[in-house]
Order: C-alpha cells, then structure tokens, then sequence
C-alpha cells in the first residue's frame, strides 16, 4: 500500500509526464492536444493537493478543475482561480466532436504560447504549496 506521499508523488511524476508531452505536441503544432495535456498537468496537480488535504488518497474521478480545488485547502487567487474555467474548457473542446471546431479556431499559435505562459506560472504554484 503507497502512503500519502507516495501518492502525491504519483501525481505530480505524472503532470511532469503530460508537460513534456504538452510541450512536445506544441513543437510539432499540434496546438489543440498540447491544451488538453495543460488540463491535463493542472488536473494532475491538483489531485496531489486533493491527497495532501483529504483523508483519503485517491481523488475523485473528476476533470473539473475548479471542483477538485474546492475539495482541498488551496487558496487560489481569484484571477487563478477563475482561470481554471478557462482550462476545463480545453478538456471538454478537445473530446467532443460538436465543440472540437470551438477549439481548432481559438488554438492559434498565439493563443497557446500565452497559456503556456499562464500555465507555467500555475503550476508553479501548485508545486511550490504541495
């Protein structure tokens, strides 16, 4: 059986995983998939917070961002906070066909390179309170 760290561990090995993933796909221009890794490293970095503040170690199977930083004892600055609902959006655009051309028309290459902006600020964050 893994103790807590051990699980937080598991997530945070994992965000690092999907940001090099996230950076990898925006080299090649696959800009729509490296946002939903960016879910993917915020969504991850918050499950090892839901873990360091919850009794249990495994977090509930959600991808809402904002739902997963209400279950821990993070204090997120409002405009960080808010821009979690941003974030979500790139998981829920890039899985389904009827929002994928929302997504495809947003995604320009200056578009991602100021997430990318917003999110390594993000998640240094998280790193830096867990």
């Amino acid at each position: 059986m893994l103790t807590k760290e051990e699980h937080i561990n598991y997530w945070k090995r994992e965000a690092e995983r999907n940001w090099e993933t996230a950076l990898y796909l925006k080299k090649g221009s696959q800009r729509v998939m490296a946002l939903f890794m960016l879910h993917l490293v915020t969504e991850k970095l918050l499950k090892a917070h839901w873990v360091k503040d919850n009794f249990d170690n495994q977090p509930p199977r959600t991808h809402d961002l904002q739902n997963l930083h209400n279950q821990t004892e993070l204090d997120l600055p409002a405009e960080e906070y808010d821009y979690l609902a941003i974030v979500n959006q790139w998981s829920i655009d890039t899985r389904y066909p009827d929002y994928k051309e929302k997504i495809y028309s947003i995604a320009s290459e200056s578009y991602v390179n100021t997430q990318f902006e917003k999110i390594i600020k993000l998640k240094k964050c998280l790193l830096e309170t867990l």
